[in-house]
């Protein structure tokens, strides 16, 4: 990019010195017969002598712009910078802004169960007005009465209150046809989420350490 831009640099002057030589000779030729005024009859006398202080103003003009060809609408070229994977981990808590907001889309046609959804808006509530720590609210039914459907419906409703991010995990309980997810596996999916490298995951042989070791972090 720098070199297309180099050579650009070099058209145009070039291009600029080609045309003030031929301007000047046509110039200079048509006008034997008559006498410049001024200092332009100085010229005229000594068109070589121009031609040499216009080659020295097409050098200077050529420094000049040679700092344009290494900028990008004026600004510099910024400086690479090293990979992520190469830079330590940081330590402390993740930033907020690396959490995913992973909630499915909210149906549009919920209707019913207002008392439910108004018994659990009004527990997250009071439960914050208590203190940082959060109970874990379980939603029982059988399959298919629309318990994720209530779930997310209820998360939906309650972002302003969470504003550091909602995540939404399907351990696939109930799916014909696909295998619960396991509680490493979830771990692992919650962690990337996140903003936790997966380089910095825990992994392993051992199932049950890899999950405990996941859930420590």
């Amino acid at each position: 990019m720098r070199l297309r831009r180099g050579a650009s640099v070099a058209i145009v002057v070039g291009g600029g010195a080609v045309t003030t030589l031929f301007v000047g000779l046509v110039t200079n030729a048509v006008s034997e017969e008559s006498r410049w005024p001024g200092w332009l009859g100085w010229i005229q006398d000594h068109a070589w002598a121009s031609f040499l202080l216009l080659g020295g103003l097409l050098v200077v003009m050529s420094a000049a712009l040679a700092p344009l060809s290494e900028t990008r609408d004026g600004t510099p070229t910024a400086t690479p910078t090293s990979c992520p994977e190469a830079s330590p981990p940081q330590e402390g808590p993740l930033s907020a802004a690396l959490v995913l907001r992973s909630l499915p889309r909210d149906t549009t046609v919920f209707t019913d169960r207002t008392a439910e959804l108004e018994a659990l808006v009004r527990s997250v509530r009071e439960a914050q007005g208590r203190g940082p720590a959060l109970p874990v609210h379980v939603i029982d039914g059988l399959p298919g009465v629309g318990k994720t459907a209530f779930a997310v419906h209820a998360a939906h409703l309650m972002t302003d209150r969470f504003p550091d991010g909602q995540l939404f995990v399907n351990l696939n309980g109930p799916t014909t046809g696909r295998s619960p997810v396991q509680p490493g596996d979830a771990l692992a999916s919650l962690l990337a989420a996140a903003g936790v490298p997966a380089g910095q995951i825990p992994v392993g042989d051992n199932a049950t350490a890899v999950t405990e070791a996941r859930a420590a972090m």
